[in-house]
Parts: C-alpha cells; sequence; structure tokens
C-alpha cells in the first residue's frame, strides 16, 4: 500500500510565501475634489438658511400672537421698561466713575499751580465712548419712562376687568362640602379683589391729577400735590396687599397640594396619550406656580419701595427686580404662544 502524502507541507516553502504588495502601489486616500467641496458648503449652507428663516418665521409668528393680546403687550412693555431703567443705572454708574476720575487727575495737576482761593473752572472734550454711553443712558432713561405713563394709562379702564372677576366669583358660590383648601382659596381671593380694586381707584386718580385732568381746587396747589402723592403711596400700598393676597394664594395651594397617583394602564395607546397628556398638565400647573412664585417675590421689594414717599430703592435695585418679575411673566407668556 503506497503511502499518501498531501499536495503541499504545512509550513509552505520559500517560493509558495505570500508577497507583500508595494506599498507605493497601494491606493491612497485623496482629497475630495474642488467642486464636490464646493458642493458640501454650498448644501450646508442652504440647510442653516434654511433652518435660520423657518426659526425666524416661527418666532415672528409667536411675536404676532404674542403681541396681538392686551396682556401680552403689556407684558413685553413691562420686561421692556425695567430692562431699560437696569440699562440706565448701570451705565449712570460707569458714566458718574468716568467723570469723576477726569475730574480728579485734572485737580491733581491743577493743584500745583493754583493759588490759595482760585477756582479753576475747565470744559474737557468728552470721549467718543463717553458721549455714546451718555446718549444710551439719557435714551433708557427717556424710554422707561414713556413705558412707565403708557402702562398706567392704559390701566385706567382696568376696573372693568376686576368687575369682570368679582362677577364670576360671586356666580360661583362654594358648595357646601367645600374643603377646606377651596374656603381659604376664596377668602384669599375676595381679598386681592378688594385690594386690586383699591389700588385702581388710587391709581387713577393720582394719575389723573399728575396730569392736569382734576382742576378742583382740592387738586391745585401745594395741597392738590401732596394729596396727590398721598394717593400714589396708598395705591401701591394695596398693590403691596394684592402682592401678599398672591404669596399666601401660592402658599395655600403648595400646602394642600395631593400628591399625584401615577396612572396605571394596559399599555395600550389610549392610555399612553393620557398618561402624557397628564404629564403635561403637570408640568403646566407646576410652571404656571412657579412663575407666579417669582415674579411676585420680586414684585414684592418694588411695593414696598413706592409704599414709603422716600422711597426704599436704588434705580439699580428697581431695574433688577422688575426685569426678574417681567422675564417671568414674559416666559409664561411666549411658552403659551407655541
Amino acid at each position: 500500500m503506497e503511502d499518501s502524502h498531501p499536495e503541499s507541507t504545512t509550513t509552505p516553502s520559500a517560493d509558495s510565501a505570500p508577497v507583500a504588495p508595494d506599498a507605493s502601489k497601494a491606493s491612497t486616500p485623496r482629497p475630495p475634489s474642488r467642486p464636490a467641496l464646493v458642493q458640501t458648503l454650498r448644501y450646508l449652507l442652504a440647510r442653516r438658511m434654511r433652518n435660520a428663516a423657518h426659526s425666524t418665521d416661527r418666532s415672528l409668528l409667536r411675536l404676532s400672537a404674542l403681541l396681538s393680546t392686551p396682556a401680552g403687550i403689556d407684558v413685553v412693555l413691562c420686561t421692556t421698561g425695567y430692562t431699560l431703567t437696569l440699562v440706565y443705572a448701570l451705565g449712570q454708574q460707569v458714566l458718574e466713575k468716568r467723570l469723576a476720575a477726569v475730574a480728579s487727575d485734572l485737580a491733581d495737576k491743577a493743584v500745583d499751580v493754583m493759588l490759595p482761593g482760585e477756582t479753576l473752572i475747565a470744559a474737557l472734550p468728552a470721549s467718543a465712548s463717553t458721549k455714546l454711553l451718555a446718549q444710551t443712558v439719557g435714551s433708557s432713561k427717556a424710554i422707561a419712562d414713556v413705558i412707565a405713563d403708557y402702562r398706567i394709562f392704559v390701566r385706567m379702564w382696568g376696573m372693568l376687568g376686576l368687575y369682570t372677576w368679582a362677577r364670576g366669583t360671586y356666580l360661583s358660590p362654594l358648595p357646601e362640602e367645600a374643603t377646606r383648601k377651596e374656603r381659604l382659596l376664596r377668602g384669599t381671593t375676595w381679598a386681592a379683589i378688594a385690594s386690586c380694586v383699591a389700588f385702581q381707584v388710587l391709581e387713577n386718580g393720582a394719575y389723573a391729577a399728575s396730569k392736569g385732568m382734576l382742576t378742583s381746587e382740592a387738586w391745585t396747589g401745594q395741597v392738590g400735590k401732596k394729596r396727590e402723592t398721598w394717593w400714589w403711596v396708598w395705591s401701591s400700598r394695596f398693590w403691596a396687599a394684592y402682592v401678599g393676597c398672591e404669596i399666601l394664594r401660592l402658599t395655600i395651594e403648595r400646602a394642600y397640594t395631593e400628591p399625584g397617583l401615577e396612572a396605571v394602564g394596559d399599555g395600550e395607546k389610549d392610555d399612553k396619550l393620557r398618561a402624557d397628556q397628564e404629564k403635561k398638565d403637570v408640568y403646566s400647573k407646576s410652571f404656571t406656580w412657579w412663575k407666579d412664585l417669582v415674579s411676585n417675590i420680586a414684585y414684592a421689594p418694588m411695593t414696598l419701595h413706592w409704599s414709603v414717599e422716600a422711597g426704599l430703592l436704588s434705580d439699580l435695585q428697581v431695574g433688577i427686580f422688575g426685569t426678574i418679575a417681567g422675564s417671568a411673566l414674559l416666559a409664561d407668556a411666549w411658552r403659551k404662544t407655541a
């Protein structure tokens, strides 16, 4: 019997060893050609411009919806006015520091050449940046004052809204089995309505007097000016009372909030949709609660500031608190336009 041998050994011979490919002949990646690169850049630019146009269009539509209601306009003007007050206060501080530095430098240079008792009067040209800052400060103050005046003017017929609020509350009495939370909230609501009515009457009277609409002896001369100031101060005090009622309402709502129960479903589509809607409702209520809390806490020191004839806050502090309060209200109003 002849032995069988494999056609090749397990160890390849030198003749059968694989030959490594020549590195110089291997294909190397090449950069894309210039036309392909330009085409890619054009595509990316076109997509970016399309997204920007879509985002701008959507933002303009939401802004139009926001400015189509009196409440939306007031929120935008509130935020803008207090932001301009903040800009004015910050710019005024920077401007005063610059002018003080210039005056101090001039005094140091003139002290050696002036005789005792002499007075130096000099007119120095302001730098371009100082002129721009002064113009910004003046414009911010002027626009903020116009916005504040307009907001007070359009509030003069706010009594109609208060009447509607009071009427709706009166025509929806609490049932006999009302909970303690419902009774507390109803009492807080009536207190808020009363404080708003008193605030509105006093503010309307003070504003009308400041514009010369009231010409009787009681509203002219020093007596009239004193009465006008008194009405401004007490209108702010009733505004402070309303803010206190709102903070109390928010505290009651949080203290009596029942823990949410997780919905148990069988995995069907309707159950998932219902669960998603419940989550959205919970998020919306939570957002509204925090918005009201932040805005009223920010308004509280401002109401106290105007409740005292001499005031308690600086323009910078009024700008900060007002911007926070307005931004909270604006964020909620903007969210509702989506």
